[in-house]
């Protein structure tokens, strides 16, 4: 069975590729969700074990909302966007007026806005992958959890990943009027689709 562990360098590279182009149609699909021009710098895709993961979205007990959405079709996983106080807070704001106090605190439009946000970056990440590949790719509903990155890393790990190995994790720097502000896309596969993504792309096993 392959996994994140096992992966050559050229493997890594092709990751590294989806995670580049993935990211990049999701800063356009952003930007006409929120009607205004967005830029993003070169994005940091990495493939990174749980500790390292952690670090990277801030520590154990930063507080941050995930949004899990299930990838299934031809490959099946998920996408995981990890999403900050003040990102959150500036796409609300593209459509209302409101401070966010704490990621605890939202109500129902906001957890539909950013909902529509995953959705929508989602699908271009998913867009990328069926493009690059051929593959059917579907993705489903956001599903909203807000908590410590302690815990909602541990979701895409305790569900399609054994503990200790890695998962691709995509560090998006955005430009929003003169306001620089980040978001993660974490990116797991189950083996079988991982084998079924790297033959598709003619890369050899």
């Amino acid at each position: 069975m392959l996994t994140y562990e096992d992966l050559n360098d050229m493997q890594l590279d092709v990751m590294r590729e989806i995670g580049n182009i993935g990211a990049g149609n999701a800063c356009t699909a952003l930007s006409v969700l929120l009607g205004t021009s967005i830029d993003m710098s070169c994005p940091s895709v990495q493939l990174v074990g749980y500790e390292t993961t952690k670090e990277l979205l801030g520590g154990d007990d930063h507080v941050v909302v995930g949004l899990k959405v299930e990838v299934n079709g031809d490959l099946d996983g998920m996408m995981l966007h990890v999403v900050e106080k003040r990102f959150a807070e500036r796409i609300i704001n593209t459509f209302y007026a409101k401070e966010i106090d704490n990621l605890s605190s939202l109500d129902e439009m906001d957890s539909s806005v950013l909902n529509e946000m995953a959705n929508i970056t989602s699908g271009a990440y998913a867009n990328s992958i069926a493009t690059l590949t051929g593959l059917f790719v579907n993705i489903g509903t956001p599903d909203q959890i807000p908590g410590k990155v302690s815990d909602i890393i541990r979701i895409p790990l305790d569900e399609f990943v054994q503990p200790g190995e890695r998962v691709l994790v995509v560090d998006e720097e955005f430009t929003i009027d003169d306001e620089h502000i980040s978001s993660n896309m974490i990116l797991a596969l189950e083996s079988d689709s991982l084998e079924l993504l790297f033959s598709r792309l003619g890369v050899r096993l």
